[in-house]
C-alpha cells in the first residue's frame, strides 16, 4: 500500500473502534484529492486485507465506508508491514533521524541508525550534514563522538518544541501509525513506550476533550498523542522541561488534566513548567469546537442543577449532593449542546441499560423540556439514552455509598494501566484494595475474601466471576461495577476500616510535619504547606464557598421593592469591590427579562448571574437577605427570601461553591437556622459550618 492508504485504513480502524461512522467525502477533504484516488486506495486496502485474511471493506449509501467487524485486527499487520516495504524519501529519512536522536538520551551509532532505517552508512553519512543543520537552525548540537556515535545536546525545552514541530509537519511521516510503531521500537531505553501506553493516551485525551469541551480535529488528534507518547519517553529518562513563565493560558487546566491522569498512569509527579508548556502546545492544535468559550455556560450549569432536582424529585432519589455526578453531567450536555448527536447508533451496554432502567428513561424523558428550553431544540432519542446512563451510573454509585468492599484489580498493562484505575475506582466507590496481579496469576491468588474482581482485560478460562471496565472507568462501566456489588453481601469487617478520608487527612499531616522540619524560608514553607492542603481538598482550581463568600459580602435585612431590585442590591458588593463592571448588573436583569426566572434555584433563593464576557471581572458571591421577600415569577420556589449575585470567570472556578451553594438552600434545616441569626458573622459560620458537613 502507498503511504495514503496506509493512513486511510489507519483512520478506518480508529473509527470503527469508536463505533463513527466514516465516508469518501471525509477522505477526499482530508487528502485533497478526487474520489477516483480514494476508490483506488480502497482497492489497495482490500488487496492487503484479503491478503491477511480479513474482511474487505465495502461502500454504502452516500459513499459511507464500511469495514468487516475483524478490521482492528489490521493494526497487527500494519504494524509489522513497516519499513521494509516502504521507501521513505530523502525529507521523510531526515525527518526519522531528526526525531529518533531528539527522543535519545544516550548515544546511537551510524550503523545503528543505518539497520533501523533500512539503508546504507553511507546514506546515513550523506544526510548527516543537513540533520547537524537543522538542529542547529533550533539551537540543539550534534554531538559526535568516535567510538560512541552521536548525541543531541540541548535544553529539554527546545527538543519538545522540535519534536511537535516534526510530528505536527502537514507531510510528516509519522502521521502513519506504522512508521511511529517502528521509531518507537527502535528507542534505545527499556522505558521506551509500548502499545498498552498508545491505548492509554488515546483514551486519556478523548476523556480530556469531554471534561473540557474542546474537541480536537482528527489530525490535532494524532498529533497531539503522537508528541505525548514522545514526550512520556523522555520524562521516563528523567528528562524533564524546566522553565516556567508562571503563566496560565486559557488552556492550562486542560493540560493539568492530561498530565495529571498521565501522572498517575505512570507513576511520575508532574512538574507546573510541564504542565506549562503543554498548555502552549493546546494552543497551538486546531480544534472542531471549543465549547470551554461558551460565554453562557454558567446559565447551562444553573438548569442542568435545575433539571437533577427535578428528576432526582421523581425518582425519589437523592442525587443533587453527588457532585461527581453534576460535574460529569456538566461535560457531557456541554460537548452535546451545540451540535446534536447525530449518529442514531447505540452501544450494547447502553441499550441494557435503558432496557433495566425504563423509569429513569420515562423521566428523564418527562423533564427533557428544562434542557431543551435552553438549547432552543428537542432533545434526540440518543442524546436522551446517554443522559440516562449517566444518571444510571450515579444512582449505581450511590447506592454502594455507605458500604465498603475489598476488590483485586487484574491488570495486564503494567503498573501504570492498573494506578490510573485505581485512581479512578477509589474517586467512585468505597474499595479496599487487596491485591493487583496479572491475569495469569489470577488462580494463584486466594479469593475467599474478596467481593470482587475487576479486570481490564478479558480473563481466558475465567474460573471467577470478574467484571472487565476500561481502564478510564467509564459511566457505562459504573453501571455495572454498581449492579455487580448491589448483590454482594458486604463483609461487616471492612465497615470498620479507617475512612479513606482520615487516612488522607494523617498523610497529609505527616507531609506538613515533614515540611517543617526543613530548612526552608517562611515563604517557601507556607507555600508548601498550601500545596498541602490543597492536594488534601482536591481543589484543582475550584473554591471552596467560604472562600468565595467571606463575611463582608453578607448584608442583612436589605429593602428591595421588586426582583429587578433585588438583583442591583445583590450585586453591590461585587461592583464596589471591582468584581463586576456596571454593565454587568443590567445584563443579568435583562437575562431574567428574556429567559425567565429559572435562577430561582431553591426555595426563597435566588441566583442571579450573567455571561462570561458581560463584564465579570474577578470571580465572587455576593448575599443579601432581603427584609421582605419579594416575587420573582416562580412559582414553586417564590416567595424569595435570599438572593445571592455571583461573577464566573470561568467555567470551573465556581462550581463547586455554587454548587454547595444551592445544595444548602434546598435543605429546609439551614434555611430555618439562617433566619434566626443577625449578624453576617453568624450566617458565614453557618455556611462553613455546613459547607465542612458536605465534603
Amino acid at each position: 500500500m502507498n503511504k495514503r492508504s496506509r493512513e486511510i485504513l489507519s483512520e478506518i480502524i480508529k473509527k470503527s473502534e469508536y463505533e463513527q461512522s466514516l465516508s469518501m467525502d471525509d477522505m477526499v477533504e482530508r487528502f485533497k484529492v478526487s474520489s477516483r484516488t480514494i476508490r483506488n486506495d480502497l482497492v489497495q486496502i482490500n488487496d492487503f486485507l484479503k491478503k491477511n485474511e480479513l474482511s474487505e471493506i465495502n461502500l454504502g449509501k452516500q459513499g459511507e465506508i464500511v469495514a468487516g467487524k475483524d478490521v482492528e485486527k489490521a493494526t497487527t499487520f500494519l504494524k509489522e508491514d513497516n519499513l521494509y516495504s516502504y521507501k521513505m524519501s530523502k525529507d521523510e529519512r531526515r525527518m526519522f533521524m531528526i526525531i529518533l536522536l531528539t527522543c535519545e538520551n544516550t548515544y546511537r551509532t551510524l550503523a545503528d541508525i543505518a539497520d533501523i532505517m533500512v539503508v546504507s552508512r553511507s546514506t546515513i553519512i550523506h544526510d548527516l550534514d543537513k540533520v547537524k543543520g537543522y538542529f542547529k537552525e533550533h539551537q540543539l548540537y550534534l554531538m559526535s563522538h568516535a567510538n560512541k556515535g552521536l548525541l543531541l545536546e540541548g535544553e529539554e525545552e527546545k527538543k519538545r518544541k522540535l519534536l511537535f514541530q516534526m510530528i505536527g509537519k502537514e507531510n510528516t511521516i509519522f502521521r502513519e501509525s506504522p512508521m511511529f510503531y517502528h521509531l518507537i521500537g527502535s528507542l534505545k531505553d527499556e522505558k521506551r513506550i509500548d502499545a498498552d501506553d498508545v491505548e492509554t493516551m488515546e483514551k486519556i485525551i478523548n476523556m480530556s476533550e469531554h471534561s473540557y469541551g474542546r474537541f480536537l480535529t482528527d489530525t490535532s488528534f494524532s498529533s497531539l498523542k503522537y508528541f505525548l507518547l514522545l514526550s512520556l519517553y523522555r520524562i521516563r529518562l528523567g528528562e524533564f522541561v524546566t522553565t516556567k513563565k508562571e503563566e496560565k493560558n486559557s488552556k492550562y487546566e486542560m493540560a493539568e488534566g492530561i498530565l495529571n491522569q498521565l501522572g498517575t498512569y505512570s507513576q511520575i509527579k508532574v512538574a507546573n513548567a510541564e504542565i506549562e508548556f503543554l498548555s502552549n502546545i493546546l494552543n497551538e492544535i486546531r480544534y472542531i469546537k471549543k465549547t470551554t468559550s461558551n460565554n453562557q455556560i454558567v446559565k447551562m450549569q444553573v438548569i442542568t442543577r435545575n433539571f437533577i432536582g427535578r428528576v432526582s424529585k421523581d425518582l425519589g432519589i437523592l442525587l443533587q449532593g453527588d457532585y461527581i455526578f453534576y460535574e460529569n453531567l456538566i461535560n457531557h450536555l456541554e460537548s452535546m449542546f451545540e451540535t446534536a448527536i447525530e449518529d442514531n447508533s447505540m452501544s450494547f451496554v447502553v441499550t441494557g441499560v435503558l432496557k433495566k432502567y425504563p423509569k429513569v428513561r420515562k423521566i428523564v424523558a418527562k423533564n427533557a423540556n428544562v434542557i431543551e428550553q435552553y438549547i432552543g431544540r428537542k432533545l434526540s432519542s440518543v442524546e436522551i439514552s446517554y443522559i440516562v446512563v449517566h444518571i444510571c451510573a450515579a444512582i449505581e454509585r450511590n447506592k454502594n455509598e455507605r458500604a465498603s468492599y475489598s476488590v483485586v484489580i487484574v491488570c495486564n498493562g503494567g503498573i501504570g494501566t492498573s494506578q490510573l484505575l485505581l485512581a479512578r475506582l477509589k474517586k467512585y466507590f468505597h474499595f479496599r484494595v487487596v491485591n493487583i496481579i496479572p491475569a495469569h496469576d489470577l488462580q494463584n491468588v486466594d479469593l475467599e475474601d474478596v467481593d470482587i474482581v475487576i479486570s481490564t482485560v478479558a480473563i481466558q478460562n475465567a474460573k471467577v466471576d470478574y467484571i472487565q471496565v476500561n481502564p478510564l472507568l467509564n459511566d457505562e462501566d459504573c453501571i455495572r461495577v454498581g449492579e455487580k456489588l448491589a448483590t454482594i453481601q458486604v463483609d461487616e469487617q471492612n465497615i470498620g476500616l479507617p475512612d479513606e478520608k482520615q487516612i488522607q487527612a494523617t498523610q497529609a499531616m505527616e507531609d506538613i510535619k515533614d515540611v517543617l522540619e526543613e530548612e526552608l524560608d517562611a515563604v517557601k514553607t507556607v507555600q508548601k504547606i498550601q500545596d498541602t492542603v490543597k492536594r488534601f481538598f482536591n481543589q484543582k482550581g475550584e473554591l471552596e464557598l467560604i472562600h468565595l463568600l467571606p463575611k463582608e459580602a453578607i448584608t442583612l435585612d436589605v429593602p428591595c421593592k421588586d426582583w429587578r431590585d433585588a438583583i442591583r442590591k445583590s450585586a453591590q458588593y461585587l461592583l464596589e469591590n471591582g468584581q463586576i463592571e456596571k454593565q454587568y448588573i443590567d445584563a443579568m436583569i435583562q437575562n431574567v427579562e428574556q429567559n425567565g426566572p429559572y435562577i430561582v434555584v431553591a426555595p426563597g433563593f435566588a441566583l442571579p448571574h450573567e455571561e462570561l464576557n458581560a463584564g465579570a471581572k474577578k470571580v465572587g458571591l455576593s448575599l443579601i437577605r432581603l427584609k421582605k421577600p419579594v416575587d420573582f415569577g416562580k412559582e414553586t420556589f417564590d416567595p424569595v427570601e435570599w438572593v445571592c449575585c455571583l461573577s464566573a470567570i470561568n467555567k470551573e472556578t465556581h462550581l463547586k461553591a455554587m454548587f454547595h451553594l444551592v445544595n444548602l438552600f434546598h435543605n429546609k434545616k439551614f434555611r430555618e437556622d439562617i433566619r434566626t441569626k443577625t449578624s453576617s458573622k453568624q450566617i458565614y459560620d453557618t455556611i462553613k459550618l455546613y459547607e465542612y458537613e458536605m465534603r
